[in-house]
C-alpha cells in the first residue's frame, strides 16, 4: 500500500495562536463543527460501545464533553486541546465539583501526553485536520488506545472552501486557503498506524452567506483563518481585498454566497499489532 502523503504544511504555531485568540468568540460561529458534531453522534448511536474513559482530542470550547456528560453517563471524558484559552474557557464554564467526569489537558495530538493502553474510545471533531503529520497523530491516537477501542473523528478534505481557493488564485499565487488531505490518505493513513475495519466517509456541506465577507468572518471567529506555513505573512491590503469579494460574486446564486466544506467521518478500532486491511470508501453527494 503505498502513502502518497502525511504532511500537509500546516504551520502549528500558527494553529495554536488562531485557536487561542478565537476562544472567546468561537461558539458564536461554531455552528458547522456542531453540525458536524451531530452526525459523529449519529454514527456512534449504531456503534455498540460503553466507553469508561473518553479522549476528546481539539475539544475546543468542550462542546462535545457535554453531549458525552449526558449520552455516557458512567464516562468519564479528557478534553486536550492544544490552545489552553480554549480549555480555559470549556473548565470555566462547568460548575466545579470534586469529582467532576470532565478533565481539561493541554496538549499535542501528535504527541499525546497520556500514557499507553488507557482510553476506551477516542474522538476528534475537525481537529486532525490541523496536524501537520497525520502519522503521527494516528500513532499517537492508537498508543493511548486499549486494544479493541473505538476512534471516531471528522476532518476536512481537499474541496473545502474551493470557491476562496480559485478567487484568491486569480489575484496571487501563495496559498491563501488551508490544503487538506483527501479520504484515500486519510485511510491509507489510518490502516497503517494500528487501527483495523476503517471506514471513512465523505460528505459536501454548503454553507451559504448574504457576503463573502461574512464567511471570512465566520472563519476568523472560530481560528481558522490560513494557517499554511508557505502563506503570505503580511496583510492582504484594503483594495485588493475589496477586489476579491467582489470576484467570489460569480459564485453567488439564489441570492447567496455559497463555501463548500468537504467533510471526512471515519472510525476504526485499535488493535495490537499493525495489520493491513481494506477500508471502505464512499462519496456521498
Amino acid at each position: 500500500m503505498e502513502i502518497r502523503q502525511t504532511l500537509n504544511g500546516i504551520d502549528k504555531s500558527r494553529v495554536k495562536k488562531q485557536f487561542n485568540s478565537a476562544a472567546e468568540t468561537y461558539e458564536t460561529f461554531d455552528f458547522l463543527q456542531q453540525e458536524v458534531s451531530n452526525r459523529l453522534f449519529d454514527r456512534l448511536q449504531d456503534i455498540l460501545v460503553s466507553p469508561r474513559l473518553i479522549i476528546d482530542l481539539g475539544s475546543g470550547t468542550g462542546r462535545a464533553g457535554e453531549l458525552f456528560e449526558k449520552s455516557c453517563k458512567k464516562s468519564e471524558v479528557i478534553n486536550l486541546d492544544i490552545a489552553e484559552d480554549m480549555l480555559i474557557r470549556a473548565r470555566d464554564k462547568k460548575k466545579y465539583r470534586i469529582f467532576r467526569r470532565q478533565k481539561f489537558l493541554c496538549g499535542d495530538i501528535e504527541a499525546i501526553p497520556l500514557k499507553p493502553n488507557i482510553a476506551d474510545m477516542a474522538y476528534s471533531n475537525l481537529a486532525i485536520q490541523w496536524c501537520p503529520n497525520l502519522r503521527l497523530a494516528f500513532g499517537a491516537v492508537k498508543d493511548v488506545l486499549k486494544p479493541g477501542a473505538l476512534f471516531i473523528f471528522s476532518s476536512l478534505g481537499p474541496d473545502t472552501l474551493r470557491e476562496l481557493r480559485d478567487v484568491f488564485s486569480t489575484y496571487s499565487n501563495m496559498p491563501h486557503v488551508n490544503t487538506f488531505l483527501d479520504l484515500h490518505d486519510v485511510g491509507d493513513i489510518l490502516s497503517s498506524s494500528g487501527f483495523s475495519d476503517p471506514v471513512i466517509e465523505s460528505e459536501e456541506i454548503t454553507v451559504n452567506y448574504d457576503s463573502a465577507a461574512g464567511l471570512l468572518r465566520d472563519l476568523k471567529g472560530i481560528g481558522a483563518a490560513n494557517a499554511d506555513s508557505q502563506r503570505r505573512k503580511s496583510l492582504t491590503g484594503p483594495a485588493r481585498m475589496r477586489k476579491i469579494l467582489k470576484e467570489y460574486e460569480k459564485y453567488r446564486c439564489n441570492g447567496k454566497i455559497p463555501a463548500t466544506y468537504e467533510v471526512i467521518l471515519g472510525h476504526a478500532w485499535a488493535v495490537k499489532t499493525v495489520k493491513k486491511t481494506e477500508h471502505t470508501l464512499r462519496r456521498l453527494k
